[in-house]
């Protein structure tokens, strides 16, 4: 099986809040409003599914020295997880999931699971799956999506219990399947209820994030529009690179 992390090679940076000028042709959406370019949309985790959770948790335990930890089942939808809580710009308000099939619900179609990660089929390789945001009002967001033609989903509701016993009660809207092929992030609202980073989750950097697409004008786009922060370049398939620090090293994915 494929190394579950790749290590770190030095990536040049995209430019950050650099804008291409559009040119004519097909239409695309336009640029985020004042309003979300002043209050962005959070960052609120990462996305790295995985086809044995116990093999990544102990490969990222041995290359960064910081064990993930275990985060629960999603009951009727296929997969567990396990998380690491990611200091990002002075905040430790996101985390890291790693998501994985999980051997006591064998039987849910690939549609139905989280995400739809089982698309990915039996033995994938580890990928950089998807990442999500934290809009300031997710009906909002969804409702100018929709005005400006972006598949963002519909709002649904989900809900696991953690180790520690936190109930843990969220909304989240995500396309099918993903929009731009993972580098659109879905769409999270935790409500008034827990946020899984309130367990003390153990603590790595996350000391970059960007993403790479064939139409990085039109990702921009569809990125401004939802307030979604992320430096995205010119590549040949749609991917998310992470750079993730630890007390024992670094790696990406």
């Amino acid at each position: 099986m494929a190394p579950v992390w790749t290590r770190w090679s030095r990536v040049p940076e995209a430019a950050g809040g650099g804008r291409e000028r559009r040119g004519g042709g097909t239409e695309r959406p336009e640029q985020g409003s004042r309003a979300q370019q002043l209050h962005p949309a959070a960052l609120d985790h990462l996305v790295y599914a995985v086809p044995d959770l116990d093999a990544a948790v102990e490969e990222l335990r041995q290359r960064t020295g910081v064990a993930a930890a275990p985060g629960g089942a999603h009951v009727g939808r296929g997969t567990r997880n396990a998380l690491v809580a990611l200091r990002h710009s002075g905040s430790t308000a996101a985390y890291l999931e790693l998501l994985a099939p999980d051997p006591e619900q064998p039987d849910v179609p690939p549609e139905r699971t989280m995400l739809g990660v089982g698309r990915l089929g039996a033995g994938h390789s580890p990928v950089g799956y998807a990442w999500a945001v934290r809009p300031a009002d997710l009906d909002d967001a969804v409702a100018r999506a929709a005005a400006a033609g972006i598949d963002i989903g519909t709002p649904v509701g989900a809900a696991r219990r953690t180790p520690a016993g936190t109930d843990l009660v969220w909304r989240l809207a995500v396309p099918s399947p993903l929009g731009l092929g993972g580098v659109q992030p879905f769409l999270i609202d935790w409500g008034g209820s827990a946020h899984p980073v309130d367990d003390d989750l153990p603590l790595l950097g996350l000391t970059g994030l960007r993403a790479e697409h064939p139409d990085p004008v039109r990702a921009r786009q569809v990125l401004a529009l939802l307030g979604a922060q992320l430096a995205v370049s010119r590549g040949p398939v749609p991917a998310l690179h992470a750079r993730l620090t630890g007390p024992a090293g670094s790696l990406t994915f």
